[in-house]
């Protein structure tokens, strides 16, 4: 530990009690020698892909545009070496959904010419303490208690030393790589300066945050926060984990900022069970969502989908016209389930039961082969009201009390817009992408129908009271 109490590797927060350091990032960045994962010189923390690059990480996939397009916080390329002065004129700049060349990854930032550590906070004792004695309180108006300690400071006399019961030391305030003070820890007992903008000191105190509710947890680990407001993970690793996993349900608690009863002052679309709520028509008695799970799927269902958007945007331009790119749509598609997958939370394995249509769509996603034909022809219907998807859930599987409904992403290109059934139909028409069916002649509510597997991808499956 250094004479100020300081950190004796990044001398900017205080160290840990007992200790020469403030934390084990710098523990381990000394035992380095402050090579590549440390306070100077590499491309350290990242560099590369980004956390939670994927478009199926973007939990905000509503009808407003994911953030960055097909990526959520799509590439933080990583923080750079602390040391070297950050430029945001550098090739690539800071980008915080990936779309910059490179993001902070190799530039760097942190104390070298543009940031100096700033000076330690002076202690600051009891202001109404006398300023000679610090043991009485002052009189009055008065610095001193009495006339004693009033007299021995005019004759020259030094003040005592403070007790130290009564020293305080504010925590110092660091600029973060954007700039800004950086901010204390969110433990309350923790006088230490967050690391990273991440809210926290260090890992133990994010995993103390989250068990005492300050943050959700990653989906996956569960243990530590998420990396950002809109992200389902705490990083790259548990981000990748859940992909090398895939196809997989992870459950979205109930106390989550995304699971609510609609009541919530956020954006009602952007929250799943409050969308289910307010896109019920049928009548005003919405049933209660009981569980949402997110839906992981492998990596080669993303890419293909995002080829199919891409083709869709590369001819109809829907992004430059003030739409989502590809017009791609949130939409619910109700079907059967026949076995008692998420009932529990526990029971996430996909049943081999050929008519479970919900596990078979979980494990292999939509197929319109073996779509039925319906008003619109052979396609995969999906609509924008939650009680219209209903009808087609059959029912809750043997022995459970929900039924189970998908919130899925589709890519809508340009809709055919039909208010009568044509049931011939086994594509769109010529020059359509899909069709629209707007209630109409035998149609009471709305349908989106496509006609290509790779149109739509499941994002969500709720499941909900049966009565």
């Amino acid at each position: 530990m250094s004479a100020s109490g300081l950190c004796s590797y990044c001398g900017r927060a205080p160290a840990h009690a007992g200790f020469s350091y403030c934390s084990r990032t710098c523990g381990r960045a000394a035992a380095n020698g402050g090579d590549d994962n440390s306070y100077g010189g590499g491309p350290s923390y990242g560099g590369g892909s980004s956390y939670g690059s994927y478009a199926q990480y973007d939990d905000d996939d509503d009808d407003s545009p994911p953030a960055g397009g097909p990526n959520y916080n799509g590439g933080y390329g990583g923080y750079g070496g602390y040391g070297g002065g950050y430029n945001a004129n550098a090739t690539g700049g800071y980008d915080p959904y990936g779309n910059a060349a490179g993001g902070y990854g190799n530039q760097g930032y942190g104390w070298g010419t543009q940031y100096q550590q700033p000076p330690a906070p002076a202690p600051t004792v009891d202001p109404t303490l006398c300023e000679h004695c610090f043991a009485r309180p002052k009189h009055g108006t008065h610095k001193y208690c009495g006339r004693t300690c009033g007299q021995a400071a005019k004759n020259g006399l030094p003040p005592r030393q403070p007790p130290s019961s009564q020293i305080s030391v504010p925590p110092p305030s660091f600029p973060t790589p954007f700039g800004i003070a950086g901010k204390p820890c969110k433990i309350a007992s923790c006088n230490r300066i967050e690391e990273y903008g991440s809210g926290y000191c260090s890992d133990r105190h994010r995993r103390q945050g989250v068990k005492d509710g300050l943050d959700p947890a990653c989906l996956y680990c569960k243990t530590m926060p998420r990396d950002g407001p809109k992200s389902l993970f705490c990083g790259n690793k548990c981000s990748q984990a859940a992909t090398s996993a895939a196809p997989i349900l992870l459950e979205v608690p109930t106390s989550d900022p995304r699971f609510t009863d609609g009541k919530s002052s956020f954006h009602q679309n952007k929250l799943l069970a409050g969308q289910f709520k307010t896109a019920w028509k049928h009548n005003a008695n919405p049933p209660k969502v009981a569980r949402v799970y997110k839906i992981i799927l492998p990596q080669s269902l993303i890419d293909s989908y995002d080829a199919y958007k891409r083709n869709l945007e590369g001819t109809g331009n829907f992004a430059g016209k003030g739409m989502e790119p590809a017009n791609e749509r949130r939409r619910w598609h109700g079907t059967r389930r026949v076995c008692k997958i998420g009932d529990d939370g526990k029971n996430l394995t996909f049943c081999n039961n050929s008519n479970c249509s919900v596990c078979l769509i979980l494990k292999n996603s939509y197929d319109v082969k073996f779509a039925a034909v319906g008003m619109f022809g052979k396609g995969i219907y999906t609509s924008a009201t939650s009680s219209k998807s209903d009808s087609y859930t059959r029912g809750a599987a043997p022995g459970s009390q929900y039924k189970a409904m998908f919130l899925n992403r589709v890519a809508v290109g340009k809709g055919k817009i039909l208010t009568s059934a044509d049931n011939s139909l086994r594509a769109a028409p010529a020059g359509f992408d899909s069709i629209i069916a707007n209630p109409g002649s035998g149609l009471n509510y709305d349908e989106l129908i496509v006609y290509d597997n790779n149109a739509i991808r499941t994002s969500w499956l709720l499941l909900y009271e049966a009565r």
